[in-house]
């Protein structure tokens, strides 16, 4: 009888205890289950479209106003360039062979200290364009640029202009730090005075032939900051130059000046840091640059030039060598 007894208690606590298992299981999960649950959170919102309407503006601080063209405007005082417009982004396709097309319209002014113009002061100039361009077979820049030129003291007459251009980029190509980025360019004139003072008035034209060795440290160690070198020659008819003004001699006004097909070759340095460090991107993408850019005018029709211009008092004064410094900021967004 004991055995039974204790038998039958060793079972009765046996089913006892795994009831009260079961029970504590069941609960704690229930407990689990109960704490832990939550409604399904929605989905993040799609990010937004981006944006196909873009601006830029951009200060220049130098010491002389050179045109690309190689036509000495200033050599004194401060010379101040604002440029400022928006670009419309109208296509975008990478698989076909035009991969974008855009309309840009901007405008250009040139302020100099020294002017003091009693109407106008120090604003020496002021231009507007609006231009289309298109990227071609994903490597290929190519575009055309309807320009005038004003000037608000009445220096000239207005002057009205078409650029296009083709370029190579040659960094989409090789996706280097280092890239050529070769250009040419032509500018044609199409009525007013002269771009060049003493040229033809109008249907005449010069082609700038460049590139622009670029080096984008950001690629190599991570610093914002691009090294460039623009450098280009223009050449073009010889009456792009010389309408047949004489006065290129040392002591007369009357000598022709020698005929050349040539007009200015440059090359600079220009470095340019972009400022996301500093003030944030949602303010758009600032940047500082600085440089400096030097000039040899071929062409003596040029130098005559600046016997009008007021940056050379003789033809025997005018300057052959010239050396542009800058500095400036500007954002885009």
């Amino acid at each position: 009888m004991t055995f039974k007894r204790v038998a039958a208690a060793c079972v009765g606590a046996a089913l006892s205890l795994a009831i009260t298992s079961f029970g504590s299981g069941a609960f704690a999960a229930d407990t689990t289950t109960t704490t832990t649950w939550k409604p399904a959170e929605p989905p993040p919102p799609p990010p937004p479209p981006p944006l196909d309407i873009h601006g830029f503006f951009d200060v220049t601080f130098a010491n002389d106003y050179m045109t690309p063209r190689g036509l000495l405007v200033t050599n004194t005082g401060l010379t101040t360039q604002i440029v400022s417009g928006l670009t419309f982004s109208l296509y975008k396709n990478p698989d076909t062979w035009i991969n974008s097309f855009s309309v840009t319209v901007g405008t250009f002014n040139d302020l100099w200290s020294q002017q003091n113009h009693v109407q106008v002061g120090s604003w020496n100039e002021f231009d507007w364009w609006v231009s289309a361009d298109w990227t071609i077979a994903k490597y290929w820049k190519t575009g055309v640029t309807y320009i005038t030129f004003l000037s608000p003291p009445g220096n000239f007459r207005q002057e009205r202009n078409v650029e296009p251009y083709i370029r190579f980029d040659d960094g989409a190509l090789t996706g280097w730090a280092f890239t050529i980025n070769p250009y040419v360019k032509l500018f044609y004139a199409i009525a007013g005075d002269s771009t060049v003072v003493v040229g033809n008035q109008g249907d005449t034209y010069d082609v700038e032939i460049g590139m622009v060795p670029t080096l984008d440290l950001k690629k190599i160690t991570g610093v914002p900051l691009t090294i460039a070198a623009p450098t280009w020659v223009t050449v073009g008819p010889s009456s792009y130059w010389n309408r047949g003004v004489t006065g290129c001699g040392p002591t007369t006004t009357i000598e022709p000046c020698s005929l050349s097909n040539a007009g200015v070759f440059t090359t600079g340095l220009a470095l340019k840091e972009t400022l996301d460090w500093w003030i944030p991107t949602r303010w758009g993408t600032w940047y500082a640059k600085g440089g400096v850019q030097y000039y040899h005018i071929i062409n003596d029709s040029l130098l005559l030039a600046q016997t009008f211009t007021g940056t050379a008092n003789s033809y025997a004064a005018a300057h052959r060598e010239v050396w542009v410094g800058y500095g400036g900021l500007g954002f885009t967004f």
